[in-house]
């Protein structure tokens, strides 16, 4: 990591490297915490050992359950606050410059994570039947191309420096729909009547009802592309 980071000088690092684990088993324990953290130490010491000190740091709603200023949703949650308070150290003692972007759920085109809209589309072509919870609990779906506005902005604050001190902020559109509501608008735009058992599974363990809404927004971004736009854009109905 010393060598890369001395080989390339970039002018900021982003940093998006995580493995995402929505409910933990005992086997990725050690995996999330030498992905979402461990790696993490490394690349900001790395950084600056090298003279770089410019980090856009990535986040989740989900270090916020039921709304709190911290409570972690799940482990793969608490892994990414216990790199925030790794970055803390390195701020106060190197003067480490950082933006934190806090995501919500993100969707767009070739998205193999197997995220709702994914699978919405992936039922759609195939006539899948896809079990689902009550569907109940209210989403807060950010369009991948607006994420990657927000992150540009958090680089841009980065080297004009107007981030003197930590910020943290949260990507979201600050519309909620709930689960059954995505599913029907999806329908609608696609024509098409999905096979979808609801409440045949569980709401998971500190299940995210509503989404995160005391966060701050980032200076300069808002969110342009709506659902149904962004729908129509994951179907090939849209630009």
């Amino acid at each position: 990591m010393l060598a890369i980071m001395k080989a390339a000088q970039p002018d900021a690092v982003i940093h998006l490297a995580s493995l995402f684990v929505a409910e933990h088993k005992s086997e990725h324990v050690t995996p999330l915490i030498e992905s979402n953290v461990l790696l993490g130490a490394q690349l900001v010491e790395a950084m600056v050992l090298s003279g770089i000190g410019r980090l856009v740091n990535t986040g989740t709603s989900w270090q916020h359950y039921e709304d709190r200023h911290y409570s972690p949703v799940c482990l793969y949650a608490a892994t990414k606050q216990a790199f925030d308070a790794i970055v803390k150290y390195y701020v106060e003692a190197f003067r480490l410059h950082v933006v934190t972007l806090e995501l919500f759920d993100t969707y767009g085109p070739d998205d193999d994570r197997g995220k709702l809209i994914s699978q919405l589309a992936r039922a759609a072509s195939t006539g899948q039947l896809l079990s689902m919870s009550p569907g109940e609990q209210l989403l807060d779906l950010v369009y991948v191309c607006d994420v990657v506005d927000a992150f540009m902005i958090a680089v841009r604050r980065l080297i004009d420096g107007q981030a003197s001190r930590p910020e943290t902020f949260a990507v979201c559109t600050g519309k909620s729909t709930s689960l059954r509501e995505v599913v029907t608008l999806y329908e609608e735009i696609a024509g098409v009547r999905l096979a979808i058992e609801w409440g045949v599974r569980q709401y998971r363990r500190r299940e995210v009802m509503t989404p995160w809404r005391r966060g701050a927004r980032l200076p300069g971004w808002t969110p342009k592309v709506d659902l149904a736009t962004g729908i129509r854009r994951m179907i090939g109905q849209g630009v």
